[in-house]
């Protein structure tokens, strides 16, 4: 018997692709397989930033899953699209100016809609992640009525324009990943009747990270907090170094800061600071593991894959108050500290390096927090059940 068709969107996927509604794109696609028949709509992108066309045209098979990649039009140009975009989100627009500000933002896929349009009759549903992005406003004009949005939603600029009003109007059902981005969605949108689930993602990680080895290859003899991920000044990155920086001051020899991942900005040298770029998956267990907090400076979060992963090895979190879903996540897991200010920064950054029951008290429920909610044989049954919410009748 042949499986439910089910279509999904989003502007970038693949094993090079790293991003939040990217990645999870791809892990619940390749888990689905076993009750629905996945094709993926994509781009040729691999970075978000131009959106250069990278990636080999046509279709192919990743992890078991259909996946058909379409030209980006037109690359963005970030220093252009930022002095068009920046007057936009402190006045009023036109709706013209909205529909360019999407086109500028990028990817420009017609294609991708086209096709979409052409075939959106013999899905059984088609799921959209992430609300900001063109082939989500044009896709579900094309394809709107077994619709799903993933909206991964965070209280932003554009989120205030009308186009995305039309956005969420849409869509027949919604996955959200934490209560407070449902919270916001629902305060900003009259959702009215259609179902709206708590999807949230599966976590997996290395069951006994080397710590030790790691350590040791990278001589780090003091405790450290972690930054993974894009280090970008749009994440709060610029920030977090200032406030290390205070911390440092104030605490001569203590904790460092290790960054692993892409450097996106600028970074002096800096005491007490260290890059180690890109690690193998096992020396980003080991390197989470090992720390006394796992850092996360972004206001802007609609889940955050990588707290998630550091509480399923034990780490406390270290997060921007600033951030709703952050700051929900410390609180109901009782599982992390969180700041506004430098001085918040500094010491609570003092209590989880040299509080080592603290630590460990932390440590016992963040691995709780995710075994309750964030394991893929939990998350799983939502996802099936989110779909079949915008199946057809």
């Amino acid at each position: 018997m042949s499986l439910p068709p089910v279509a999904f969107v989003v502007q970038r996927y693949g094993p090079s692709v790293t991003g939040g509604s990217e990645a999870l794109a791809r892990a619940v696609a390749e888990r689905l397989q076993e009750r629905f028949e996945i094709t993926v709509f994509t781009t040729r992108a691999a970075d978000y930033v131009s959106w250069r066309n990278e990636l080999p045209a046509g279709e192919e098979q990743l992890g078991g899953v259909r996946v058909r990649r379409f030209p980006v039009e037109e690359e963005r140009d970030l220093a252009a699209f930022n002095a068009f975009a920046e007057p936009l989100y402190v006045r009023e627009r036109t709706h013209d100016e909205e529909l360019e500000f999407l086109r500028r933002q990028g990817p420009c896929v017609p294609a991708l809609v086209e096709a979409l349009a052409a075939e959106a009759d013999r899905y059984h549903a088609v799921v959209f992640f992430t609300y900001l992005y063109y082939p989500t406003y044009w896709g579900l004009r094309a394809a709107g009525e077994r619709s799903v949005l993933v909206p991964t939603t965070h209280d932003e600029p554009p989120l205030r324009f009308s186009i995305y009003r039309e956005v969420f109007a849409r869509p027949r059902a919604f996955g959200f990943l934490t209560a407070a981005e449902e919270r916001l969605v629902r305060e900003r949108f009259p959702l009215g009747e259609r179902p709206g689930l708590l999807v949230g993602m599966g976590i997996e990680t290395t069951a006994e990270p080397e710590v030790a080895a790691f350590r040791r290859r990278h001589g780090l003899e003091r405790p450290y907090a972690l930054f993974a991920g894009r280090f970008d000044a749009g994440k709060g990155c610029s920030e977090l170094l200032a406030f290390h920086e205070h911390y440092r001051r104030r605490h001569p020899g203590g904790a460092e800061l290790v960054l692993i991942g892409k450097l996106a900005m600028p970074l002096d040298t800096q005491p007490g600071v260290r890059h180690l770029g890109f690690l193998p998956e096992d020396d980003k267990a080991a390197a989470m593991a090992g720390a006394c907090a796992l850092v996360c400076p972004s206001p802007y979060e609609s889940l955050s894959i990588v707290l998630l992963e550091g509480f399923a090895l034990g780490t406390p979190g270290l997060v921007n108050a600033r951030s709703p879903v952050l700051q929900e996540h410390c609180l109901r897991s009782n599982a992390g500290l969180f700041y506004e200010d430098a001085d918040e920064y500094a010491f609570a950054l003092d209590l989880l390096a040299r509080d080592a029951a603290l630590r460990q008290s932390l440590s016992v429920n963040a691995r709780r927090y995710v075994d309750a909610g964030y394991r893929w044989p939990v998350v799983l049954d939502r996802w099936r059940a989110l779909v079949d919410a915008a199946a057809r009748p």
